[in-house]
């Protein structure tokens, strides 16, 4: 079945532990995860057969959230004083609130890839962000 998308909540800390309400991002209008695998071609070109082998090589993933700009939310300023400063942050993207261990969502160690902050004349300020995994996802 499905999950409705708008139960899904994104949390940002600059630790491992277990997120609370005060590391929510707030404002989201989006959010995509997204993980990606490597494929190495390894075609043997005594096959005869014409079709390309390939072979699994190193996974990857991002994480890209966007929505309001809220400067008094402490989860979007840490994306943006970890841009500058590089350290780790850890998202976590939990899809499913009310479900099971192991089947909530996911949690990961990223380094914020960009983030940028447009705003419209009709007064409307947003941010979006990136991030790249520096880890694998756990399960939540």
């Amino acid at each position: 079945m499905p999950l409705a998308s708008h139960l899904a909540r994104f949390y940002v800390r600059s630790d491992n532990t277990v997120p609370t309400g005060t590391d929510e991002v707030l404002g989201i209008n989006s959010a995509t995860l997204n993980q990606e695998a490597n494929l190495l071609e390894v075609t043997d070109f005594s096959d005869t057969s014409g079709w390309r082998k390939r072979i699994l090589g190193l996974l990857d993933g991002n994480v890209d959230l966007s929505g309001d700009l809220e400067l008094g939310n402490a989860p979007q300023n840490l994306i943006r004083s970890s841009l500058i400063s590089g350290a780790s942050i850890w998202v976590t993207c939990q899809f499913n609130p009310s479900g099971s261990a192991g089947q909530q969502g996911f949690r990961v160690e990223c380094k914020v890839a960009s983030a940028s902050f447009p705003a419209s004349v009709d007064g409307k300020n947003e941010f979006s962000s990136s991030f790249n995994f520096n880890a694998a996802p756990t399960a939540i």
